[in-house]
């Protein structure tokens, strides 16, 4: 059930940029009442940048939900045709993707069932459903899947006789899979947080591999924060995906948690933030999940948070979220105490320049993509 009571606040004044004000309003539109007014306006503005738009659109994954947004609110004509066709492309695209990996993963949820393993699917594959309404908004690669460290041995004995491969990746000149590299695996040796990814070929040209992404901790294996994961997985939902047909999930207040403390791992941690951008699109989650927590849900995730004493990775994640959105969230979930400006600024220096003041979460990620040197 979506919580409409619940409005985050207005966009913040200090973007001087309407195309990084349009990207803002599409990733919380689920959460306010009035896009179609902010993005009209921005839209009308003189040299309004399209094609900045749609490329930046791209960069925070972003490109599908504009095409959403767009069609949602009767606001297609604004955008010139062939723009227009791009984005009806791309949302096209992702929900055929979300159709073929959610018959996946029900299909290994049936395999894991019968092998008496429990098993919490997450992220992506059950948010296409829960949050973005099978829309193809939410654009998402894999198929996530939260299981006990105990039965890490037993999932990997059904993925393989299911058809993967593991430790393998996807080469995309000859469309096949490949061995990852030693240096690769080491990383999961050292991080048994995660499996290697399990990788599956498939005769779809639009998905031409599918893969399997295995967690066994919601946050990383060497992390000062952890919850136990028989707390996490006593009680799972079950998300309908089509008539009849289900996903396991996790319930709402840890799956919340989960979105949270991913991002922070992604955001914070030093070794996976130095080589992955931080999105837009990530955030968006964040304040699109929050919105539709009933309040008991909001009370369970507030709960957990002291059990477990996550408040400084949720206060560094919300504050942030609170910043781009102008949401209170950190607020509800008495964090304020916790989002320190000095916290805050943690893992918030731009790359090699030690001696500049910390970026803000917008400026962060405003940054313009990297380019990687040619291998």
């Amino acid at each position: 059930m979506v919580n409409t009571a619940i409005d985050v606040g207005p966009i913040p004044a200090n973007m001087s940029d309407p195309v990084w004000e349009v990207l803002v309003t599409v990733a919380s539109s689920r959460t306010i009442s009035d896009g179609r007014e902010r993005v009209l306006a921005l839209l009308e503005t003189p040299s309004f940048d399209l094609e900045g738009l749609v490329g930046k659109a791209v960069h925070h994954r972003l490109l599908a939900a504009l095409a959403d947004f767009l069609q949602v609110h009767g606001l297609r004509t604004a955008i010139p045709y062939r723009l227009v066709r791009q984005l009806d492309i791309q949302c096209n695209v992702s929900r055929h993707r979300a159709a073929i990996l959610t018959e996946e993963a029900q299909r290994l949820g049936a395999v894991l069932h019968d092998a008496a393993i429990t098993g919490a699917w997450t992220k992506g594959v059950v948010a296409h459903h829960t949050l973005y309404e099978h829309s193809g908004a939410r654009l998402f690669d894999d198929i996530d899947l939260m299981i006990h460290p105990r039965h890490r041995e037993a999932v990997d004995e059904v993925l393989t006789v299911c058809g993967y491969s593991r430790n393998a990746k996807y080469d995309t000149s000859t469309r096949a899979l490949v061995p990852r590299s030693k240096a690769e695996l080491r990383v999961y040796q050292l991080s048994p947080d995660h499996l290697p990814h399990y990788l599956r070929l498939t005769p779809d040209p639009v998905l031409p591999y599918i893969a399997v992404d295995v967690a066994n901790s919601l946050t990383w294996h060497t992390s000062s924060w952890q919850v136990p994961m028989e707390d996490v997985l006593t009680e799972l939902r079950s998300v309908e995906t089509g008539p009849g047909k289900y996903l396991d999930a996790l319930m709402p207040h840890y799956a919340f948690l989960f979105t949270c403390l991913h991002l922070f791992r992604e955001g914070w941690l030093t070794r996976i933030a130095s080589s992955k951008q931080l999105t837009l699109s990530l955030f968006g989650d964040v304040v699109t999940e929050w919105h539709q927590l009933r309040p008991t849900e909001r009370a369970d995730v507030n709960h957990i948070i002291k059990r477990f004493g996550l408040a400084q990775p949720m206060a560094w994640v919300v504050a942030h979220t609170d910043a781009l959105f102008g949401s209170g969230i950190t607020a509800e979930l008495d964090l304020v105490s916790e989002a320190t400006p000095e916290w805050l600024a943690t893992s918030m220096t731009p790359d090699n320049a030690p001696d500049l003041p910390p970026d803000t979460m917008t400026q962060r990620l405003r940054r313009p993509p990297r380019v990687r040197a040619a291998r």
